[in-house]
Order: C-alpha cells, then structure tokens, then sequence
C-alpha cells in the first residue's frame, strides 16, 4: 500500500492549486480588461459586458476543476481557506493542519498574482486591478458583506455535498467548477466574486506591491463575508445532509445497490 502525502506535499499542492486558480482566474480578469480598447480602461465598479464576465468566469470553472482533480488526490483540494475552516469545524478535516492549509493558500494566491504582473507587466495594476475584486457603485460595506457571503455559502454547501460518499462518484471537481461558474455570473457584477479569502488577498497584496492604491475599508467585508458564508454553508448542509444510520438510501451513484444501501451506511458520517 502507497504512503499517504507528507505534510510538505500536501501544503505544496494547496499552494500550487491556489496559485493556478488565481492566475487563471483573476488573471483572465486582468488580461480581458488588457486587451480592451483604451477608453474603456476606466475605474467603474464593473467594466466587463455580460459576454467577457462569462469568459472570466469559464476560467475560473476550469481552474477550479484543473486544480481539484490534479490535487484532490493529495491535499483535498480545498484552495480555499473558507472550505478548510469550515471542514475543520464540522470535524472533517484536523485543526493542527488548518494554520498550515491556509498559509500555503495565501501564499500561493500570492504566487499567482505576481506571475499575473509577469505576464502582463505593471500595466496590469490598470487592467482591472491585476484581477483585484472590490465593490463600488451601489454596492456599500454591508451589501458586499452580504453578496461575498452568500456567494461562499452556495460554493461550500456544495462542497460538502459532493464529498459525501453517497454523492455521485467522480464529478466533485466539475460540480465544484461549475457551482463556481454560477456564483461568478451573478456575484461578480457587484463584488467582483472573490469568494475565497486567499485569491481576495493575493490580488491585494500584489496590487499594493505594484503601487495600487487598495480599498483596506473592503477587506473586513470580504473576510468576514467569505469566512462567515463558508461557516454557514457547511452548517447548512450538515442539517439536511444528516441522516440516521440506518436510513434507507436511494443513490443515483451506479456503483451503489439498493440491497447493499444500508449495510453501506453502517459507518456513515454526515
């Protein structure tokens, strides 16, 4: 039987897998913004068409599902330090590795921003910020605390309901992306849609490094939005997704048997 992953390799591919998501991700955001003619390189809340934001947004989904089902393996694929806590807290995943996952999340969110400015150079601290995300407009503190929230509490609940051993086998990743994809399409146009503590502050950090002037009133929102929605997403899920071990279940998994549901679920966790 193969080792598990040491310590060091399951920190160096959250670090990885996050650094790929933001630079594939928030990177899209910054080259797009690159590529449009100069007049429309304006500071507005939401400088994207309907068309580009799904562009982006297709980015981040198959960043997400490159990364998880590349890593998944080894680090279970958080990159996402709202997912690690909120796996933490509902005794999913031990606390001694929490400091540890996110540590190596924001760094490599760091990472990843920084090969952004490789790419496209310092003119990206103009193209949407270097993938930076932030509120304006119409938007105040408590409605991006609130939009950052509840875009972290849908992609949380459906994290923990695609890692449960009843769900479908194998489609985690792309449930994950795709769930991601959506959250995007509708929070984006008011926060920019970090949900993720870790791509939030490796944008801002890079952003600052390369002379932008950063919004430090926002990140409370983003933080508290992001940690808080994870929180209760994996609450949310945990009071529906319980269930007695021995209930009935009724898979739409083809490798489960009706006749085996129970015995399968002697040793059930929710």
């Amino acid at each position: 039987m193969a080792a598990p992953p040491s310590t060091p390799q399951k920190l160096g591919a959250e670090f990885l897998g996050t650094a790929f998501l933001v630079y594939i991700g928030a990177g899209s955001a910054a080259a797009t913004h690159f590529f449009m003619d100069g007049s429309a390189l304006t500071k507005t809340p939401n400088p994207f068409s309907g068309a580009q934001l799904a562009a982006i947004s297709f980015a981040f989904m198959f960043a997400v599902v490159g990364a998880v089902y590349a890593i998944g393996h080894i680090s279970g694929g958080h990159i996402n330090p709202a997912v690690t806590l909120a796996l933490a807290i509902r005794g999913h995943f031990p606390w001694r590795e929490v400091p540890g996952y996110m540590a190596a999340q924001v760094a490599g969110a760091v990472a990843g921003a920084a090969a952004i400015y490789l790419t496209i150079g310092k003119a990206a601290t103009v193209a949407a910020g270097g993938g930076v995300t932030s509120y304006g407009g119409t938007t105040n503190f408590a409605q991006g605390l609130f939009i950052e929230a509840i875009g972290t509490f849908i992609l949380v609940f459906v994290v923990f309901g695609v890692i449960d051993h009843r769900a479908v086998p194998g489609w985690a990743p792309m449930a994950i992306g795709g769930i991601v994809f959506a959250i995007i399409m509708i929070v984006g146009a008011g926060t920019g849609a970090a949900i993720n503590p870790a791509r939030y502050l490796g944008s801002v950090f890079m952003f600052k490094a390369f002379g932008g002037k950063v919004l430090w009133s926002q990140l409370p929102a983003y933080l508290i939005g992001e940690f808080g929605g994870g929180v209760l997403g994996g609450l949310a899920w945990a009071a529906i997704g319980h269930i007695r071990q021995d209930a009935a279940l009724t898979s739409l998994a083809p490798d489960v048997k009706s006749d085996t549901a129970t015995e399968e679920l002697s040793g059930a966790t929710s």
